[in-house]
């Protein structure tokens, strides 16, 4: 997994968060640059990827850590009744997101991401995309101070489990062999995020 690691020691990602869903980096103040550079970045535009991850040994949902692939598991009621799992979990097709941004002009981004979804027997994840704006003020003619609204979303997520069956045909959940109807997950997590920023050159 390639992530922003220092952004998310800043607090700019959720701690949960497989990918960077910012842009914040991409607003340089000008004050903080010689001044012959100033207003040299209004006008560009470019495309930049911030993060990637490949569910080997985890999968995700929204962005975010759902599960970790489970191998041998034990009956969370009976330690002694233990069974390997993994092949109701493996998929020929690994789980791919990919996160990034459109830098529009100096002070205007779309954030954009691409969840591949995950098929196995007992899990599976639909596709799902991120999509974000993110834009930028100067609060003074000397572009030392600055002010950025950023939204975004992962949309078009859905999750499904299926029990396994044991000889007597009761259903348990899979994970950790619990009873079928003590389990309990969100068949459509979709994560929001609303982020507000005013940063200052002294």
């Amino acid at each position: 997994m390639l992530s922003n690691s220092s952004s998310r020691a800043e607090g700019l990602e959720p701690e949960t968060g497989l990918l960077p869903t910012s842009a914040k980096q991409a607003f340089v103040m000008d004050a903080q640059l010689p001044p012959e550079y100033w207003h040299a970045l209004d006008d560009r535009s470019y495309v930049a990827l911030t993060g990637f991850f490949v569910g080997e040994k985890m999968f995700a949902a929204g962005g975010q850590s759902l599960i970790s692939r489970p191998d041998r598991v034990c009956s969370i009621y009976d330690s002694a009744i233990c069974f390997d799992v993994n092949p109701f979990y493996s998929s020929s097709i690994p789980q791919i997101l990919v996160s990034g941004f459109v830098m529009l002009d100096g002070s205007s981004a779309i954030t954009f991401g691409i969840d591949t979804g995950y098929s196995s027997p007992k899990l599976k994840v639909s596709p799902a995309i991120l999509l974000g704006l993110s834009k930028r003020w100067f609060i003074s003619e000397k572009r030392d101070a600055q002010f950025i609204v950023e939204a975004s979303g992962w949309l078009g997520q859905s999750v499904s489990h299926e029990p396994c069956i044991d000889s007597f045909n009761r259903a348990y959940y899979c994970g950790n062999l619990s009873a079928w109807g003590d389990f309990s997950y969100d068949p459509h997590p979709t994560n929001f995020y609303l982020k507000l920023w005013y940063e200052k050159v002294f």
